[in-house]
C-alpha cells in the first residue's frame, strides 16, 4: 500500500529493489545502509515468531542507477547530506517500532517505509518531520525482526548443502518476498565448485520451504545471477 497523505509529503516514487536482511558465508558481502545484518540464530528460534498475517508482494521498483564519476563534489555532498535526514528517521522508526517495522530503503528524492500492519500515527509523524516525499508500504504482513530468524536459518541450511569452503549469500527480499539464495562457484585458487545435483537443490528447497514465514518463497541462483531450475 503505498501511504497519500500529509499534502504532497508522500507519494509514490520510483525507488530501489531494497534487500532488509543478508548474510554471507566465506566472502564479503554488501548490505545496504541500514538495514541490519542477521545474526546467526538457532533454527528453533524460527518458532518464536507469531505471524498474524501472510506476506504479500507489491510491484518491484526501480531507482535510477548513479553515476559516481560523473558528480561533482558537491553534487555528491548534496546527496548525501539529503540522505542523513531521512536515515535517521528511518533508524529512530526501526528501534521504536520494532513490532511493526518491515523495511526502509532510499530513493531517488525521498525515501520508503514498510510496515506489518497500519503504521502507527507516532511514526508516520517522525517521517513526515523529514519534510520529503517518502513512499509507504502498510499491511505487508512481516517485520524485520520476523524475517530474521528465517534468514539465518536458510544460511544454516545452505552451508551443510554445499561443497565444504563454497562462499555464498542469503538475504530476503521485501519487494518480492522471496529469500533469495546465490551461491557462487569459484573457488580460492581459481576454480570452481562441484555443482548441487538437481537432486540435491530439491532437498534443499524441501528442507527450507517449510519453515519459511508465511507468504515467502525460495529462490537459488549463481553467482552469475542465473536461476536454477529445481524442477524437471
Amino acid at each position: 500500500m503505498t501511504g497519500s497523505g500529509s499534502g504532497s509529503a508522500r507519494k509514490r516514487l520510483i525507488v530501489t529493489g531494497a534487500i532488509t536482511l543478508a548474510v554471507a558465508v566465506g566472502a564479503a558481502f554488501a548490505v545496504p545502509p541500514l538495514l541490519a545484518e542477521a545474526e546467526d540464530t538457532p533454527a528453533a528460534a524460527a518458532a518464536t515468531a507469531t505471524p498474524v498475517i501472510s506476506a504479500t508482494p507489491i510491484p518491484e521498483p526501480t531507482r535510477a542507477p548513479v553515476d559516481w564519476d560523473a558528480l561533482t563534489e558537491e553534487e555528491e555532498e548534496a546527496l548525501f547530506a539529503g540522505q542523513g535526514p531521512r536515515g535517521s528517521a528511518m533508524a529512530l522508526v526501526q528501534e521504536a517500532y520494532p513490532d511493526d517495522f518491515a523495511y526502509g530503503y532510499m530513493t531517488d528524492d525521498g525515501f520508503g517505509v514498510g510496515f506489518k500492519f497500519d503504521a502507527p500515527a507516532e511514526a508516520l509523524a517522525t517521517l513526515d518531520a523529514v519534510g520529503d516525499p517518502y513512499d509507504l508500504h502498510e499491511n505487508v504482513g512481516f517485520t524485520e525482526t520476523d524475517i530474521q530468524p528465517q534468514v539465518s536459518r536458510v544460511s544454516a541450511l545452505v552451508q551443510k548443502a554445499v561443497p565444504e569452503g563454497q562462499t555464498f549469500s542469503v538475504s530476503a527480499n521485501p519487494f518480492t518476498v522471496t529469500v533469495e539464495v546465490e551461491l557462487y562457484p569459484e573457488t580460492a585458487d581459481g576454480g570452481e565448485h562441484p555443482a548441487l545435483s538437481k537432486a540435491a537443490l530439491t532437498a534443499l528447497t524441501d528442507a527450507i520451504r517449510p519453515g519459511l514465514y508465511p507468504g515467502f518463497d525460495i529462490e537459488i541462483a549463481t553467482g552469475t545471477g542465473r536461476i536454477i531450475p529445481l524442477a524437471g
